[in-house]
């Protein structure tokens, strides 16, 4: 270049960049005359305002880990047609469906997880960000063996935040220690009350039971106090890793209608379960039984957003027992006692074999009530009028079933 010439020197210019750095003049030995000036990038990213662009998110932002769920995205602004969406700094299971702005997942990791939803627009950009909270699945049965591994603990819970528990000695079917609690979860972890019935020196004491657990879907721990009527503690038990029992779906196709006898006690009433899901005693010529009237209510749980289902088969339960005082029954103090009055709970049905069976648990509040919890068990003998496989092991034939 010739002396005296104008050099301009570019040192940076960088897409995204707020500014360039340019240095201009020069002397004939090339020595810069005027201090270097710095212009704004017209490609520099800038937070747009509302009235030019913003993001919101509608839905509802917590879900069990085995739901499907979806999340709208909502873009306002003068700039909002031509602006396009992404996902910056969250969980991998989230799928962003630009074209129909929104947000879903078929399954997720339980926890709590920032989301943050951004739109730009050639260099203006917007964002919003929620707290969407993930809570371990629930709806199984569990089994494991306390840290001393002395007593062995099998546990219901249902999606509702149920849980029933019973606990026997490790070796032993028949169970020492029978209780039931509601919780409230804090996505893996969760805190709760009960009350139990504990096999005792001279017969059955009632207890309560504060506890937590820890869920991590296919596991769960236990850590129970269990004290007087007094509020003193009387023991407490972990169970590091109760183990999910159950991997098989019942379809909610399955026919559970028919006639279900008990396989506890000979003397109890039949239960029919009718095509409204009513459960309710009934008799039959020959057979006579005269404990334990129920009229209940079976409840689907809904399982429509569910993707991964472990145990479907368990369902919420409400309804009347009357005239169900079995403590007479030296092996039925714990697991059923005195089931007489309101219950709510849950039921599962199972099928073994050809055979369908169910497992009524069942939660009385305590002081309405002196004996907390129950657990019933029944198998069905009748089907659309016919003697089912085991039918025959009750006595009970075709000719029997025609009566219903």
């Amino acid at each position: 270049m010739g002396l005296g010439a104008r050099v301009v020197l570019q040192i940076a210019s960088l897409i995204g960049a707020s500014l360039v750095l340019v240095a201009c003049g020069g002397d004939e030995g090339g020595a810069s005359t005027n201090a270097p000036t710095m212009i704004p990038n017209p490609n520099a990213l800038v937070a747009a305002t509302p009235g030019e662009l913003a993001v919101t998110i509608s839905g509802a932002n917590r879900h069990f880990s085995d739901e499907t769920y979806v999340l709208a995205v909502g873009l306002t602004g003068s700039l909002a047609t031509s602006a396009t969406l992404s996902l910056e700094d969250s969980p991998s299971f989230l799928e962003l469906n630009t074209q129909d702005k929104v947000i879903s997942a078929q399954y997720s990791v339980a926890g709590e997880h920032t989301v943050t939803v951004s739109a730009k627009s050639g260099n203006k950009v917007a964002s919003a960000s929620f707290e969407l909270i993930i809570d371990a699945s629930l709806n199984a049965r569990y089994q494991g063996i306390t840290s001393s591994e002395e007593t062995s603990y099998t546990a219901l819970i249902t999606r509702s935040r149920k849980i029933f528990w019973e606990a026997a000695p490790a070796g032993d079917v028949n169970p020492t220690l029978h209780c039931w609690g509601n919780f409230e979860t804090d996505t893996t972890s969760a805190t709760g009350t009960g009350h139990c019935k504990r096999l005792v020196s001279d017969g059955v004491a009632v207890v309560r039971a504060n506890f937590n657990l820890n869920l991590n879907e296919d596991e769960v721990m236990i850590e129970v106090d269990y004290q007087d009527s007094s509020g003193s503690l009387l023991f407490s038990e972990t169970v590091n890793a109760m183990t999910r029992l159950d991997r098989e779906y019942l379809d909610e196709s399955v026919d559970i209608t028919g006639i279900y006898v008990s396989t506890q006690l000979a003397s109890l009433r039949w239960i029919q379960v009718d095509t409204d899901n009513v459960l309710r005693d009934v008799g039959a010529s020959g057979f006579e039984r005269v404990r334990c009237q129920v009229d209940a209510v079976v409840s689907n749980i809904d399982v429509t957003d569910v993707t991964v289902r472990y145990d479907g088969s368990i369902k919420e339960l409400s309804g009347a027992w009357d005239r169900c005082d079995l403590t007479d029954q030296a092996g039925l103090r714990i697991l059923v006692g005195d089931a007489t009055g309101l219950n709510e709970g849950a039921i599962r049905f199972y099928e073994s074999g050809p055979d369908l069976y169910f497992s009524a648990h069942l939660a009385r509040e305590i002081p309405t009530y002196q004996d907390p919890v129950s657990k019933m068990n029944y198998v069905r003998v009748c089907s659309a009028g016919n003697a089912t496989p085991i039918a025959a092991e009750y006595n009970v034939n075709d000719d029997v079933c025609l009566q219903f």
